[in-house]
C-alpha cells in the first residue's frame, strides 16, 4: 500500500472510531488532539495490522503522531516487507 492509501485507510478508522466527520481528521494533527485515548489507539494499530499484514506495536504511535507521519513510516515498513518476500 501507498502512503496515501494507508493515510485514507487511517482517516476511514478515526472517523468510525472517533465518531467525527471525515473533514474533522486532518492527518498532520496529533493523535492526541484529535481525541484518540490509549484503547483507541490500540484498536487503531490492531485494525492496522490487519490490512497491513504487519506486526506493530501500539506505542508506535508515540513516534508517529500523526496520520501523515504514520502512514509514511508503515508504507516504508510494508514495501521493505514486500521487498523482502520477493527476493526471498
Amino acid at each position: 500500500m501507498t502512503k496515501d492509501e494507508i493515510a485514507a485507510f487511517c482517516v476511514d478508522q478515526l472517523v468510525d472510531i472517533l465518531r467525527v466527520p471525515k473533514e474533522n481528521v486532518d492527518v498532520n494533527i496529533k493523535f492526541t488532539r484529535l481525541g484518540l485515548d490509549s484503547a483507541m489507539t490500540i484498536y487503531l494499530v490492531m485494525e492496522l495490522e490487519d490490512k497491513l499484514k504487519l506486526e506493530l506495536d501500539h506505542k508506535m504511535l508515540a513516534d508517529y503522531p500523526t496520520i501523515a507521519e504514520l502512514s509514511a513510516h508503515l508504507a516504508e515498513k510494508a514495501n521493505a516487507g514486500v521487498a523482502a518476500k520477493q527476493a526471498g
